[in-house]
Parts: structure tokens; C-alpha cells; sequence
């Protein structure tokens, strides 16, 4: 697999060149993976991510007022504004990410990965499911975020097969298992997918044991179904 820069770059690439296609009124779109934003503040956060890394504004790293301080700031900024600072301040992002510690550089990736299918949500423009970020993405949120949330709650062992990939989390030798395409399972991981949706999946074994630990960190189940 291609480094961590260009990955984040090639997800860039496509992000910008979508939002530069979309409409006024579209930037203004509700975003149904995180419906508390627009389009535009989607693009000002993932902006301000890399804008203060930069600028070594890093307490509070992937809270919510870290966040939300960066969509604020972007808040009266033209979306070509935004999109040309994104432009400036990623490369030199791009250019040191994998000298970042504890994974940090692929959840970076998982940041990326996970807003640029949310504007695709918003703007009915699905593409990019078999993009390297996605494959990034779920490696992190499997191996890091689902696994973390198996061990809190004392689960027993559930293989995760993703195409050619397979995981196995929780305690022991796995008494479940769940299949899906690296998209889903993705999605699912990330709070983009309902409790229903997660149920909906290809599970062997006890489904109900297991849908809890999907929410862990930063994401929750939305209230309803997000179809993409």
C-alpha cells in the first residue's frame, strides 16, 4: 500500500475537486453522516485539522470544541477560500505524516476517509469506495476503536471479514462472525450506519451481543438510517 501522505492526498484531490463542482445552495447541505454540519463546515474542519497541526494547535486533538473552534473560524470564509488554504496547509501535513506517533497518521486518514463520503452523502455523488483511504480507515477503526470497545466490555472473541482481509477482536477464539464489503464495515464503524443497519449486516452468531461495542470514541448510532 502506498504511503500515508499520498493516500491523504489522493482523498483530498477528490474531495476538492467535488466540492469545487457543487453548487451555492449544495455547500449549504445538510451532511446526513454528521447532520449538525453543512457541507462547507465539513470542508472548514478538515481544513482546520490540518491547519493546526501545523500550527501546533493540538490540545485537545478530536475533541468536539477542537473541532468545532475550526468550523468557526472558517465560518464568513468563501468555500474557495477554504478549499485554497486546504490546498496550502495539507501538503506540509502530507509531507511528515508517518513520523506521527501511535497511528495518529492513519486516523487522520480515517477523518478524511470518513467526511468525504459524508459530502458525498449530502451531494448524492457516491464514489471512491474502493480507495485506499477506506481500507486505511477500517484497519484503524477495527484494530484500534472496535477492538478497544470488545476489551472495555469484556466481549468474547468476533471475526470481521472485509474482502481479502479478516480481523478477530474480543476475548478468546471467535464465537461470531461479521462479513461485509471494506465500505459497510467502514461506514458501520464510524457512527455512519444506524443500530438497524449494523444488525442488518452479515452476522454468524449472536448479533445482539456484539452491536453495543460499535459505538466507541466519537461516534454513536444516528438516530436514523443514513442511506448512501
Amino acid at each position: 500500500m502506498e504511503g500515508i501522505g499520498p493516500i491523504y492526498a489522493d482523498g483530498r484531490q477528490r474531495l476538492s475537486d467535488l466540492v469545487s463542482s457543487a453548487s451555492a445552495d449544495q455547500h449549504l447541505a445538510s451532511v446526513p453522516g454528521c447532520p449538525e454540519w453543512a457541507v462547507r463546515d465539513v470542508l472548514a474542519h478538515v481544513t482546520g485539522v490540518c491547519a493546526d497541526v501545523i500550527a501546533g494547535n493540538v490540545e485537545g486533538v478530536a475533541t468536539e470544541p477542537w473541532t468545532a473552534a475550526q468550523v468557526a473560524a472558517r465560518k464568513q470564509t468563501p468555500v474557495e477560500d477554504i478549499l485554497t488554504e486546504w490546498s496550502e496547509v495539507a501538503p506540509q501535513v502530507e509531507a511528515v505524516a508517518e513520523m506521527f506517533p501511535n497511528r495518529t497518521d492513519e486516523q487522520w486518514v480515517l477523518d478524511l476517509t470518513t467526511h468525504e463520503h459524508d459530502i458525498r452523502g449530502a451531494l448524492a455523488q457516491p464514489g471512491g469506495r474502493d480507495a485506499a483511504g477506506v481500507l486505511v480507515g477500517l484497519d484503524f477503526a477495527v484494530t484500534m476503536g472496535l477492538a478497544n470497545s470488545f476489551q472495555a466490555r469484556g466481549l468474547p472473541g468476533l471475526r470481521v471479514k472485509a474482502a481479502d482481509r479478516e480481523f478477530v477482536v474480543g476475548d478468546g477464539a471467535p464465537v461470531a462472525s461479521l462479513e461485509g464489503t471494506p465500505f459497510e464495515l467502514f461506514r458501520a464503524m464510524t457512527g455512519r450506519r444506524s443500530a438497524a443497519q449494523v444488525r442488518a449486516l452479515a452476522w454468524e452468531g449472536d448479533a445482539e451481543l456484539f452491536i453495543p461495542a460499535f459505538e466507541f470514541g466519537p461516534f454513536t448510532f444516528p438516530a436514523e438510517d443514513v442511506i448512501e
